[in-house]
């Protein structure tokens, strides 16, 4: 029972400038946080480890801070290294990748860092870890050196969280799951007025959007690297997720995805069914069509950069605003842009939430509503 007991210093990891929605994620689960560039920091458990791997949206990964300790030579490193024990979250078999930064450190040559990391532990464990640079499989060792100090943390997650395991297909430029997460927590849906995603692509605003409505976790569909772990209970998680089944609800809300490739609509709503999700979910395949809302969320990633010339982009986000203005008659808004200016031919009065760099290039959420003001 010790290891259930054992208090870890954690780390949810998140694109900078979605903090501040994982720390209210965290703080829904009872879970008080501190604010870092990256993420947020906390302590907990196996069970919070296991909790906030199963019910984070906006976060990218969870890492657990194993040790921290100061090596001005390679032969101090490995010594170091070697003295910690591996065989907690190592085993044979199971791929290990290792992500190294080094600033303004004696070991600065993040290649030679690896090799005597990977030396220390191949001589603590008896065998050499199988070496991977697919995050999405096995264990994956992160660490950052700092002025000699060595700060090294183990990611409990596997794939990144945003992996839920539902999209099957993806589209030309694919939403990643947690920022259309972020799109939807950020503009504070009641969960019982529609949503509606105009450029819903592959579906994933509409997908994400259900799995809210009905509080469904979104890691119940998946693995993670925690389970490979010595200290892994089995018990309590198959317990965690029992009780995360139990408190999924049917949806209250309509919600509707709109696409005018009739590829995409297929893709979505097969994306959707992989998780029984298509049920709550109306994909139409239109650019805006003729519907009346009393009142309604527009939550979407307008196309742009690779998806659309530019010219194609401003007629896109012109119509989006004369559509919202004439059909809904109260609306909400929640969109992701890399432009102001592109915000601007909507015609609605919109005002930039945060910012984060979503495949390249800088983007902001901007939010809005009917009566002009800020949501």
């Amino acid at each position: 029972m010790e290891k259930l007991r054992s208090i870890y210093k954690l780390f949810a990891a998140t694109s900078p400038g979605l903090e501040k929605i994982t720390k209210k994620e965290l703080e829904k689960l009872g879970i008080e946080g501190k604010i870092t560039n990256g993420g947020v920091e906390f302590k907990g458990d196996l069970e919070t480890i296991y909790k906030t791997n199963l019910y984070l949206r906006t976060a990218t990964r969870i890492l657990l801070r194993i040790r921290i300790f100061k090596a001005e030579n390679f032969g101090e490193l490995v010594q170091k290294i070697k003295k910690y024990p591996w065989e907690i979250y190592i085993r044979q078999g199971i791929p290990l990748r290792i992500r190294i930064t080094s600033r303004r450190s004696k070991l600065y040559h993040t290649k030679a860092i690896e090799e005597r990391i990977i030396e220390g532990i191949s001589e603590r464990l008896k065998f050499k870890p199988n070496l991977t640079n697919n995050e999405d499989i096995g264990e994956t060792l992160v660490i950052r050196v700092e002025r000699d100090l060595f700060h090294i943390s183990i990611g409990t997650s596997g794939a990144p969280l945003y992996k839920r395991g539902y999209k099957k297909f993806l589209g030309i430029a694919p939403l990643r799951e947690n920022y259309a997460a972020s799109l939807i927590l950020i503009s504070r849906w009641d969960k019982s007025s529609p949503l509606i995603d105009p450029f819903c692509g592959a579906g994933t605003v509409c997908i994400e959007a259900a799995l809210i409505a009905t509080n469904t976790p979104p890691g119940l569909y998946r693995n993670f690297s925690f389970e490979n772990w010595r200290i892994h209970s089995k018990q309590l998680w198959e317990r965690i997720k029992e009780e995360g089944k139990k408190g999924i609800k049917e949806c209250e809300a309509e919600i509707f995805g709109f696409d005018k490739d009739k590829k995409m609509v297929k893709a979505a709503i097969e994306n959707a069914s992989s998780i029984g999700m298509e049920r709550y979910i109306s994909f139409i395949n239109a650019s805006f069509p003729d519907m009346e809302f009393k009142n309604a969320w527009i939550v979407s990633n307008p196309p742009y950069g690779k998806r659309l010339p530019k010219e194609e982009a401003e007629s896109a986000y012109s119509m989006l605003g004369r559509w919202i203005r004439k059909n809904i008659s109260s609306f909400y808004v929640s969109i992701l842009s890399p432009s102001e200016r592109l915000i601007s031919l909507t015609g609605l009065s919109l005002k930039k939430e945060t910012t984060f760099i979503n495949s390249g290039i800088r983007v902001g959420i901007y939010t809005g509503s009917s009566e002009g003001r800020k949501i």
